[in-house]
């Protein structure tokens, strides 16, 4: 007898098994450790430069670029 006839001929058993399946796995789901899922810090930096008389252009080239790429 393969199974989708017998799930077809037993609505009830397998309703049934499909309802406590799923109330298992949600109890599994609210019971699993917090550990599984650590924090993490999420790290920022503001990093404010002086330049003056120069154009924002002329600051995005020669000062943001190179700060841009030194720290990652």
């Amino acid at each position: 007898m393969s199974l989708a006839r017998l799930t077809i001929e037993k609505k009830t058993v397998s309703i049934v098994l499909t309802i406590v399946f799923f109330i298992g796995g949600v109890k599994a789901f609210l019971d699993m450790p917090r550990l599984e899922d650590p924090e993490f810090t999420i790290k920022e930096a503001l990093v404010v430069t002086n330049y003056s008389g120069a154009t924002p252009s002329e600051v995005a080239d020669e000062v943001t670029d190179v700060i841009i790429c030194n720290n990652q």
